[in-house]
This record gives structure tokens, C-alpha cells and sequence, in this order.
């Protein structure tokens, strides 16, 4: 049977069941920055929907924190939301603790739809898309932009759409399909450059983020989750 494949690519929409795995999608910027801080060697990453759990579960942890709020970096956090920053950051064997304004509130919000979650981008598109052909439905989740759907998390599901297709038969139904064929329209660079959320990040000195988030299959790493606790989500790192 074709593996059946959907995308709600709006936060406002609801999250529809019966669903084997979810890929919850932010390419500007947290899923990319996830799978970069893994990459970098964090043993293990929790992501927390508001600042005041990720300041608890990181002290209970004795974690490092990551995350921002408005692009900005979250005052005494231990970094923020940079996907440049997360390739060089000194997370080798710790624990870090993230929350970032759309992308773990999007993470939480798939873990109550499908019992396993993967984070997406651009940089993990195929080794997403081959972690999902192991299940027979699969439901992508944009993070979207102030509660509204956004080009660069349609762009970005749209890649994970065609490199599942070129895996496996699958069943697409209009939102898988309409990301995919948002995926066909132009180059990653030009498409995320042309977002809100990559022109958001200017005025705050992040511009060149965009860029990294634009990289296509540069990571075999896909952060998968392996618990939750007390509303906090846990990844850790799998190879694809």
C-alpha cells in the first residue's frame, strides 16, 4: 500500500488523528537548529513550549538553554536559535534545553497527534524522508509564522514530499501536494530569502542564517523523539 502522506502547513488549523508519524517542520529557524546541535554532539535535546519550563527543566538537568523569542536570543540563555551557531557550539555530550517562539510549540503540539516525531528541515530533507518510509502515514507539521502559514516551512515540507516520493509510492493528499509543488516553483536560497521569516531576521543581525537553513541534505542526522515528560519534549539524534 502507498504510504499516505498530509501536511497542515498553517498553526491555526487543526491537527487531524490517525496519523503512524508526524515531521514537525521550522527551516527558519529551530528544526534546523536542532539537527545542527545535535550534529555538534549534544547528547540529548529537550524542547520546552515557554521559557519559564525550559529555565526549570534545564536547572532540574543541569542543562545548557537555547532559544529566542522574536529572533532575539533569551536573556541568560546559554545560546540562542542560530543554526551557525549550533555548528560550532560546545554541546558535545550535554543536554540542551530549547524553546523557541514557533518550532517547540509546533514539536508539542505533534506529539499529542502521532505517537513518533521527527524534526525537518532543508539540511535533513532525505534522511527525513527515509525515516518516514518506514511507517504507512506520515502528517508534516509547519511551524508557520504568527500563527499563519509561512513560504519557507511549505517550501521545506514540499522537499521532504519529493524525497519520500522518489523512496517510496505515496498517497499525497492537497497540503502534501501543494508544498511539494511550492518545493518545484525555485531554488531554496530564493524561495527562504524571499520569506517573512528569513527578511525578519535583518534588523536583528541574523540574516546570514538564512543561508545555512537553505542548505539542502548537508546533515544525515534526523533528531527523533524518544520521550516526553512533564510537557517537555526528548530528542536525540538518529542517522539516515
Amino acid at each position: 500500500m502507498p504510504l499516505r502522506v498530509d501536511a497542515v502547513l498553517s498553526p491555526a488549523e487543526p491537527l487531524p488523528p490517525g496519523f503512524a508519524a508526524a515531521v514537525v517542520v521550522d527551516v527558519i529557524r529551530a528544526t534546523t537548529t536542532t539537527a545542527y546541535l545535535l550534529q555538534a554532539g549534544a547528547a540529548r535535546l529537550l524542547l520546552a513550549g515557554d521559557e519559564a519550563s525550559a529555565r526549570l527543566e534545564a536547572a532540574r538537568r543541569g542543562a545548557l538553554l537555547a532559544g529566542e523569542r522574536g529572533g532575539v536570543a533569551l536573556s541568560g540563555f546559554d545560546m540562542g536559535n542560530s543554526p551557525r551557531e549550533a555548528e560550532d557550539a560546545p554541546v558535545v555530550g550535554r543536554e540542551v534545553v530549547m524553546t523557541t517562539t514557533n518550532g517547540t510549540v509546533a514539536a508539542l503540539r505533534a506529539a499529542l497527534a502521532a505517537p513518533a516525531v521527527a524534526l525537518g528541515a532543508l539540511v535533513n530533507a532525505t534522511a527525513v524522508a527515509r525515516w518516514a518510509a518506514d511507517y504507512d502515514s506520515l502528517l508534516l507539521v509547519a511551524a508557520g509564522r504568527e500563527g499563519r502559514a509561512a513560504l519557507d516551512d511549505t517550501y521545506a515540507i514540499g522537499a521532504i514530499v519529493d524525497a519520500l516520493a522518489a523512496l517510496t509510492k505515496i498517497e499525497p493528499a492537497d497540503g502534501a501536494s501543494l508544498a511539494r509543488q511550492v518545493y518545484k516553483s525555485g531554488d531554496a536560497a530564493d524561495v527562504l530569502a524571499a520569506s517573512a521569516a528569513a527578511r525578519a531576521l535583518a534588523p536583528v543581525g541574523l540574516a546570514e542564517d538564512v543561508a545555512v537553513c537553505s542548505r539542502r541534505d548537508a546533515l544525515r542526522l534526523v533528531p527523533v523523539m524518544k520521550g516526553e515528560s512533564t510537557g517537555v519534549l526528548e530528542f536525540t539524534g538518529a542517522v539516515f
